[in-house]
């Protein structure tokens, strides 16, 4: 018959082991505070303390009493029945632990607890037990809250992060089961079974690599543990227990050949030793490589192939860097993206650290303490090599196709080049996904240089990622060579479906603005630091419309961006404008390019608000109205800084009735969106003269790819 027991865990961990306890057959599994409640019978329990990588501690309910005074906790411990549980001669220890309670001395509580257990053994049975401290038979685990006391066996007997390989460490060690949590949290299980590889550059013992190691290789973390609490508890069932162990035994020997490769740097020789020791008594030696090596003086890359490269730096007072904290952070960005390209990094260290140094796009996944000190775990991907890299000398062999891509790129230059110089178009794409292999879109800008964006489709999960790599790479060097663009001018970054409010995530921070020209309007593009370049030329010729018509009007810019589609329609002569968008950064950009542009003045707003709320607020009573309004909403959003969340095919038909309402009658709204599976709302063209005008929006370089965005111009009846 289950109970409901409750399992312990360092603060910030619960959800993961709230995953676990389902994982390991537990039931009404419900998160609390440091732990997580849950139904489990024996062999359930028996797996928690065996399998969980996360957990400290199993405690089993015993007893609960509310207590009004010492004298009354006393004697409702003594009125329990111990003999059920503590068997004769056994040793036993106490922990107890007291909030808002009569008894607030944890020690006296826990003398008062041990005097009500001995003297009832000693009554019922004539033994009284002993205590020991360190290994006791049993281990008694008093929570007194409220005078309300929960009584329970500490099944684990010892917190479970000690799995037992630790021989000595080095500075301020991780404790294993937060080593695993970050290493989970980071997607580690994962990637083991596709193969890719691990690394930790600055492995101090080597915790990390020992836990990576026993979750690729499915190795039970308390397989190791001679001793666990239950082991003298009268409740105890050897068999099944016999058994849950010989079942971790054998998933062991058979999940070892699958552990991949994973490697441990150090410059400090002590910590390589430590390391190395740990492994072996892990008995991983075969399996992890550790070798004493500096992670900023040395040029080769961390991993022959990308995979997950988890570092805990030095941090606060665990070493002293606090004077060089923001040297440090630069130092390691410049080398990760240099020795780790194409990997994911996760980075844990103290909240407060600088590492927006790094230059890193990157998201916090998991926020913990260690040591006292409250930590961040971030997770970022490195871009991919860069061409500097991608040189014929590092290419261990041609990769197949890469020839014909470059083929092709010359072809689509040599057809585009005529048509850009005639048609007075500076920026524009030259290759977009035209061979399935070389799954990519470049696109070329003329500033005082050639800049190239090259934005990599993620790759299908079935495609080994060393051969993303390698094509990716010959790809980078190909572009180059075809376009004639420096080294240093060419992005290479990966597009994939993000996350909700993840569209935008800085990759870099270089802080290079490059002013293109574009109809006579001059547009600042940044092509390294973020995915987008702030400059989406597959609008281009909606902008040139907005110049062309805008003279003498009052525009409205809606999700404006970086403002581009603004600077057109005021170089064409709005008589004002207001450009909305909710990011400082995106507004701070737009202030560029009006600057970069001599465009000043009140009659010209940028105003930072949500477009939905700020449409919403605006009285449609309000003259006079605008007449051309330009709205190219988001997807999806939910930023923290909205009321609700947006979703483009749900919200659409109540944002452009809002939008319609504060129209003139003789103006014009134009309707844009990327979202490939849109579908316009069929009440609208009830209500409005509409016009799809997707297809007239889209130039020669988007021939490939006429589905990047819809258009619809939308009118009054």
């Amino acid at each position: 018959m289950s109970k409901i027991c409750f399992v312990t865990c360092p603060a910030g961990l619960e959800k993961l082991l709230h995953t676990e306890l389902v994982d390991l057959g537990c039931t009404k599994v419900r998160t609390r505070a440091s732990g997580v409640e849950c139904a489990a019978e024996l062999p359930s329990l028996y797996r928690i303390c065996l399998w969980s990588r996360v957990a400290n501690r199993v405690l089993f309910p015993l007893t609960a009493a509310r207590v009004a005074d010492e004298k009354n906790y006393y004697q409702a411990l003594r009125e329990f029945a111990w003999e059920e549980h503590i068997k004769p001669g056994a040793t036993i220890a106490v922990d107890f632990f007291s909030a808002q309670s009569c008894i607030t001395h944890t020690r006296y509580g826990a003398q008062l607890t041990k005097d009500a257990i001995v003297d009832r053994l000693r009554e019922v049975t004539g033994e009284r037990p002993s205590v020991d401290r360190e290994q006791p038979d049993l281990r008694i685990n008093v929570y007194l809250f409220k005078n309300r006391a929960r009584v329970s066996v500490d099944l684990a007997g010892h917190s479970l992060h000690q799995r037992g390989y630790r021989a000595k460490g080095v500075t301020a060690p991780l404790r294993e089961n937060l080593a695993a949590a970050i290493l989970l949290s980071a997607g580690w299980k994962k990637m083991a079974e596709r193969g890719q590889p691990l690394c930790d550059p600055m492995c101090g013992s080597g915790t990390f690599l020992v836990e990576a190691a026993m979750i690729a290789g499915d190795i039970a973390p308390g397989l190791m543990a001679e001793h666990f609490g239950f082991m003298g508890w009268s409740g105890h069932d050897q068999d099944v227990w016999s058994a849950l162990r010989e079942e971790a035994r054998q998933r062991r020997d058979d999940g070892r050949n699958r552990i991949p490769g994973i490697a441990g740097f150090d410059s400090d020789p002590r910590a390589c030793q430590a390391a190395r020791q740990n492994v072996g008594i892990a008995g991983l030696a075969d399996a992890i490589k550790i070798e004493q090596v500096d992670f900023f003086a040395a040029t080769d890359m961390l991993l022959e192939k990308p995979g997950l490269v988890v570092v805990n730096p030095p941090y606060g007072e665990r070493l002293d860097v606090a004077d060089n904290e923001a040297v440090f952070y630069t130092r390691f960005g410049k080398a990760a993206k240099r020795r780790a390209a194409g990997c994911t990094i996760a980075l844990f260290t103290a909240s407060g650290n600088p590492i927006h140094r790094t230059g890193f796009a990157r998201k916090s996944i998991l926020a913990c303490s260690n040591g006292g000190i409250d930590c961040q775990l971030y997770l970022t991907e490195i871009p991919t090599l860069s061409i500097a890299s991608a040189t014929p000398e590092n290419m261990q062999e041609p990769v197949p196709g890469a020839e014909q891509f470059g083929n092709r790129l010359r072809k689509n230059m040599r057809q585009l080049k005529g048509w850009a110089k005639s048609a007075g178009v500076s920026n524009y794409r030259i290759y977009d996904a035209d061979l399935p292999d070389f799954s990519f879109a470049v696109d070329l800008y003329h500033a005082d240089r050639t800049l190239v964006s090259m934005q990599e489709y993620k790759a299908p999960a079935q495609i080994d990622p060393t051969i993303a790599h390698q094509r990716l790479q010959a790809a980078a060097r190909v572009v180059a060579e075809v376009t004639g663009c420096a080294t240093e001018d060419l992005a290479v970054k990966r597009r994939a479906q993000q996350r909700s409010g993840e569209q935008y995530q800085r990759l870099q921070k270089r802080e290079q603005f490059e002013p293109v020209e574009e109809s006579g309007c001059r547009l600042l593009v940044n092509i390294h630091d973020y995915l987008d370049t702030g400059l989406f030329i597959d609008h281009r010729k909606i902008r040139t419309w907005f110049g062309q018509q805008s003279s003498g009007k009052r525009f409205l810019n809606l999700y404006c961006y970086t403002a581009t589609a603004s600077v057109h329609a005021i170089e064409g002569g709005a008589d004002s404008s207001v450009s909305v968008d909710l990011s400082k950064r995106y507004l701070e950009w737009a202030q560029r390019n009006f600057d970069l542009n001599n465009i000043s003045g009140p009659q010209h707003q940028l105003v930072a608000a949500d477009g939905r709320e700020w449409v919403e607020r605006y009285p449609a009573s309000r003259q006079p109205l605008f007449d051309i309004i330009f709205l190219d909403p988001p997807t999806f959003s939910n930023s923290a800084r909205m009321e609700g969340d947006w979703d483009v095919q749900r919200d659409h038909e109540s944002m452009i009735n809002d939008c319609m309402a504060i129209l003139g009658k003789d103006g014009v709204l134009v309707f844009s969106t990327n979202f490939r599976r849109f579908r316009l709302a069929e009440g609208l063209a009830k209500k409005y003269r509409v016009q799809d005008r997707s297809q007239w929006s889209l130039q020669r370089d988007f021939a490939r790819n006429r589905r990047i965005h819809q258009c619809w111009f939308l009118y009054h009846q």
